[in-house]
């Protein structure tokens, strides 16, 4: 049985009730269950903190763990760590600048993707990773809870570079792709792709 997939998630502050249980934390601890992935989960509600476990992340000492989620929610372009705190999507690429080599980046929340395909391409090409994607619309947790399992599940463990895309497009989950907002970018043989999230078909294994 091949090893689960490595997956290292930064979380932002969902609002200002210390008692919101919302997070992407139960889905990671069942695919971990599942034997599908190792995980580690950190919380962030400042710039500071973001940089500091992007900086851990990014060593060496983490290589293997190649998909990275941003559980953070915010706007076009725009990290909404915590109610005061807000990161823009440039400075984020600036940290990672040619440092995610092999990785794949998902932005699991917000409209933060919500930009031309230039500034997509360009977080592609300026980070060096092999795949960005996230969303361009406000997602319910209930609606996008089954998406997210089969998504980070599919970035950890898939081995075709098109894999993500096999799957938004497969009959079962293309509607909910569609409605979700989901779009990505990835490198194939001819350089950066974006696929189109329209026309669903058959489901093809990873």
């Amino acid at each position: 049985m091949d090893k689960p997939g490595r997956v290292f998630c930064v979380e932002g502050q969902w609002g200002d009730d210390l008692t919101e249980r919302g997070s992407v934390l139960p889905t990671l601890e069942m695919l971990e269950r599942l034997n599908r992935i190792r995980f580690i989960h950190r919380d962030v509600a400042t710039p500071d903190e973001l940089r500091f476990y992007l900086d851990q992340w990014l060593s060496k000492k983490y290589a293997s763990y190649n998909v990275g989620i941003f559980a953070i929610d915010g706007g076009p372009g725009t990290l909404c760590l915590s109610r005061n705190q807000k990161l823009d999507l440039t400075e984020l690429v600036e940290w990672m600048q040619d440092r995610c080599d092999g990785k794949q980046l998902y932005f699991d929340c917000g409209t933060i993707l919500r930009i031309s395909d230039a500034a997509l391409v360009e977080i592609l090409e300026r980070t060096g990773a092999t795949m960005v994607c996230g969303f361009t619309k406000t997602i319910d947790w209930v609606e996008s809870a089954a998406f997210d399992t089969v998504l980070v599940d599919r970035l950890a463990n898939a081995r075709k570079a098109n894999s993500v895309e096999q799957l938004v497009r497969a009959t079962r989950w293309a509607p909910l792709a569609q409605h979700l907002g989901f779009r990505m970018v990835y490198r194939n043989g001819h350089g950066p792709h974006i696929p189109a999230m329209r026309r669903p078909e058959s489901v093809v294994p990873a």
